[in-house]
């Protein structure tokens, strides 16, 4: 550590040589916070600022971009509208953004030459940005976040030379309270840092509205600036949030909580299973989208509530219930949808008839935005039990693991006795079930075997009945002769008539 000290000094040294050995100018360091306004000493200001540039660079070999050329801004700018140019000629810019750190040069000139040395200043931002692990939250930052969720606030040093700094200057970045105390101490925050960027951990609380949370530099064990990150709990400010937990294959209701008495003004939107993915209306001031894949799964209820009808695990994600009348918008009913889906696989390939004597593995999943964080910060946890709801952890029959915080699988060997067995997967919340999704075993050699008794029985009753037709038609026709033979009308009309012809002539 020592070592990289030393060469932080050391280039800070020649850093130091190529900007004031050679040239004699003065340099200036400014801490500030993004947001706040700032002055920028030109301490080599002639009398009139009308021989006054001012030049910037965000990193050592960075380009120069003009922002005030002999007394006037650059049209061009960016940032013309925040910047200006005092009576000292010093250069302001007001609502300071982390992009504005780097160095600046104040030069004067008169004649199209240069008077004087030059004047640098180097401007150091200190910015503060959230994350939360709700799933209405991107990786932006942002300010309204839930009760109950996990955010992470990054506090940053933006400087041309920041590690410098540190190493050599003894700055030192921490997170404190409005008191000033350094929540390092409070057990309820995980701090971690880098040298440039500090980071602060902690699962919100109802009473987190609108608490500070200050982020301090200090250079030499004096302050130079703070930045402060304020919470406001997104459910305090009219949206209502709720949470449902369903199972694949289930029918679920999300409720529209601002449902007004006719659902013509109701539009319902989907937010992508994905934190960064765009928008999608399904239903329409009352009208479902006909384009929407899932059109036919979808209806309107009564109460303005979205029903989907046979729940798929794409399903997942957020959906936001909206009233707009007139063009004026109420507060919006946000209902965030999880779906926990079980799939099998068996040792040869996945299937759902599985024969005794296979291996097969169930794995169950939660599929959520912010699954990871749910599972941290609310006591979510997914079990494998038995019909009778006992953990199947406790069978040595089963092996159970968890791959993956929001995934747990059950391997087991089949049996016979597994046909129509059911193994439930549980979901729970804060040691409250909240849904299970069930999968009932199919064994394909206990329906292979009702196949080839059947087929058997059918061979069989094939092979009989080829002789047996054969031996009905012989019998039939064998009964047909002899009830020919019995009763053959020419032997005995042959007969009779000789008998009558000769007692005619007799007579």
């Amino acid at each position: 550590m020592a070592d990289k000290c030393d060469l932080c000094l050391l280039g800070l040294i020649v850093l130091s040589s190529l900007l004031t050995g050679t040239t004699g100018e003065e340099v200036t360091d400014v801490f500030i916070s993004s947001g706040e306004n700032v002055r920028l000493p030109c301490n080599n200001a002639l009398s009139d600022c009308k021989s006054t540039t001012w030049i910037h660079s965000r990193f050592r070999h960075s380009w120069i971009v003009k922002m005030i050329t002999l007394g006037k801004k650059k049209k061009d700018t960016e940032r013309l509208e925040r910047l200006s140019l005092g009576s000292d000629c010093s250069l302001n810019i007001k609502n300071v953004t982390k992009e504005d750190s780097g160095s600046y040069i104040c030069q004067q000139y008169v004649n199209g030459k240069q008077q004087g040395p030059d004047a640098r200043v180097f401007l150091h931002v200190l910015h503060v940005s959230s994350s939360s692990s709700s799933p209405s939250s991107s990786s932006s930052s942002q300010t309204e976040i839930s009760p109950s969720r996990s955010v992470t606030l990054s506090c940053q040093l933006y400087s041309v030379s920041c590690d410098d700094w540190v190493c050599s200057e003894g700055l030192h970045l921490s997170w404190v309270n409005k008191s000033g105390a350094d929540l390092k101490t409070d057990s309820r925050y995980q701090i971690s840092s880098d040298r440039c960027i500090i980071t602060l951990t902690t699962t919100l609380l109802n009473e987190d509205d609108n608490r500070e949370w200050r982020c301090q530099l200090t250079l030499r064990n004096q302050l130079k600036t703070s930045a402060r990150y304020t919470g406001n709990n997104s459910s305090t400010i009219g949206e209502e949030v709720t949470d449902v937990f369903v199972s694949s294959g289930e029918n679920v209701r999300l409720s529209c909580n601002n449902a007004l008495s006719n659902c013509n003004s109701t539009t319902w939107i989907y937010y992508n299973r994905f934190r960064h993915s765009w928008i999608v209306e399904i239903i329409t001031l009352g009208k479902k989208k006909k384009d929407t894949e899932r059109n036919e799964r979808l209806s309107l209820g009564s109460d303005c509530s979205l029903n989907i009808k046979n729940v798929k695990k794409d399903d997942y994600g957020f959906y936001t219930c909206q009233k707009c009348v007139n063009e004026q918008q109420g507060t919006d009913t946000r209902v965030y949808l999880h779906v926990v889906h079980v799939s099998p696989s068996s040792s040869s390939s996945s299937q759902t008839e599985i024969s005794p004597g296979r291996s097969v593995t169930l794995s169950c999943q939660l599929y959520s935005v912010s699954c990871d964080n749910w599972v941290c910060s609310e006591g979510i946890d997914l079990l494998w039990v038995n019909q009778a709801g006992v953990d199947l952890k406790t069978d040595s029959r089963y092996q159970i693991s968890a791959p993956d915080r929001c995934i747990i699988t059950l391997t087991t060997t089949l049996l016979n006795e597994d046909d129509n067995r059911e193994w439930r997967c549980q979901l729970t919340l804060r040691n409250q079930l909240k849904t299970s999704a069930r999968y009932t075993g199919k064994n394909s050699d206990v329906t292979s075997t009702t196949a080839t008794v059947l087929i058997t029985v059918i061979v069989i009753v094939a092979a009989f009945a080829v002789p047996l037709s054969a031996l009905i038609i012989w019998m039939i026709r064998k009964k047909k002769n002899d009830i020919e033979e019995e009763s053959d009308p020419s032997e005995p009309t042959y007969a009779n008539y000789s008998e009558i012809s000769a007692q005619n002539m007799t007579e």
